[in-house]
């Protein structure tokens, strides 16, 4: 009898992992999947992803409207509506669940799975940097589920499945697994990706891409829209293109006249699959995407990381960010890679290249 697994999906980037296991790691078990409405647009990839028929069973949960960013408002759902949550869920029992986030949904439906299976396991799985550099097991809410006589959801979990897990920087005793990483010769995960996601390529002249984080949706006091317009004012409105983050709502930059990535919804990993942009320029406060192109493709973009250039810093740059950035930079090299000591530093750079690039 195959085993039965459940993955809960919150982000594009965890749906595109959650299917490359399914098509690898877990090819022979029957894969559920929890998808919710966390990233715009993802309740329009429900019907296409059934006709995929790479899941067996897709659950869409309307998760936001639960997930209060007030601690106390989230612990008060968790007690009082957890089975607002998962009403109508998994009459089935599950052998594995597979998650990435801590919160609220993952710990109702790990309680209600355990109630089917009082054998079930737990596995988490890749979403970029923080996976590598930030030790989730001392996740919030344990004194809270310790209170009201839960379960510790870190006791059941076995593995942890990376794309590389040599990058991992923190003391760890579970299991490592290794998923295959994503290649442009692999048409088969290629193609299912293109169609879930109506892949066309955008055409565009701008030398320099700069990569939106999330900062303005998680209300986190960075000053990358005054830094983005610093970089304009250098290399011209005309020369650089913005990536909007898809948690991002709103576009800040278009009354300014600063082109944006028109197909927003189209996740980076699925441009990266069929484009190569080693003629391109990527700036980034602290994103993983200028990462990618190294990590999975083995090319070489020139690329800033300009977490020493704003206010505040990144939360996402840690000790073990720094850490992880050396593991690279000891395995495949991060020649390519500039980080500058601060804003003046970068400006003098990108002065210096924008005279380079008209010779």
């Amino acid at each position: 009898m195959k085993n039965k697994n459940l993955i809960i999906v919150n982000t594009y980037f965890q749906l595109i992992t959650a299917i490359n296991l399914a098509l690898n790691n877990l090819k022979d078990c029957d894969n559920d999947l929890v998808l919710t409405d966390i990233t715009v647009g993802a309740k329009n990839k429900i019907e296409k992803l059934k006709k995929m028929k790479i899941f067996d069973n897709i659950y869409f949960i309307e998760y936001k409207k639960l997930n209060s960013t007030n601690k106390f408002k989230k612990n008060l759902v968790y007690l009082l509506k957890r089975s607002v949550i998962i009403k109508n869920y998994f009459s089935t029992a599950y052998d594995k669940l597979f998650f990435y986030n801590y919160d609220i949904l993952t710990y109702s439906i790990f309680d209600e799975l355990n109630k089917k299976n009082k054998k079930l396991r737990c596995a988490r799985f890749d979403e970029g940097i923080g996976t590598y550099t930030i030790d989730a097991s001392k996740f919030k809410g344990k004194i809270l589920r310790l209170i009201f006589l839960k379960k510790n959801i870190n006791k059941s979990i076995d593995d942890i499945y990376l794309y590389h897990p040599e990058l991992l920087c923190y003391k760890n005793d579970k299991k490592l697994v290794k998923i295959p990483i994503l290649s442009k010769n692999d048409t088969i995960l290629k193609n299912i990706l293109n169609e879930l996601f109506d892949y066309k390529k955008e055409h565009f002249s701008q030398k320099y891409i700069f990569f939106e984080e999330a900062f303005f949706n998680d209300k986190k006091d960075i000053d990358d829209y005054e830094l983005i317009l610093k970089i304009a004012e250098v290399v011209g409105k005309d020369n650089l293109i913005i990536k909007l983050h898809p948690r991002n709502k709103i576009n800040r930059f278009s009354e300014l006249g600063i082109p944006t990535w028109k197909n927003s919804e189209i996740p980076w990993e699925v441009t990266q699959l069929n484009e190569n942009y080693q003629d391109k320029i990527f700036l980034s406060i602290s994103s993983g995407a200028i990462l990618m192109s190294k990590l999975f493709f083995k090319e070489q973009v020139k690329s800033y990381y300009l977490f020493n250039c704003t206010n505040h810093m990144s939360y996402l740059v840690t000790d073990n960010f720094h850490n992880y950035l050396n593991k690279i930079d000891e395995t495949i090299g991060l020649n390519n890679i500039i980080i500058p000591n601060n804003k003046e530093d970068f400006i003098k750079k990108l002065n210096s290249e924008k005279g380079d690039l008209k010779k």
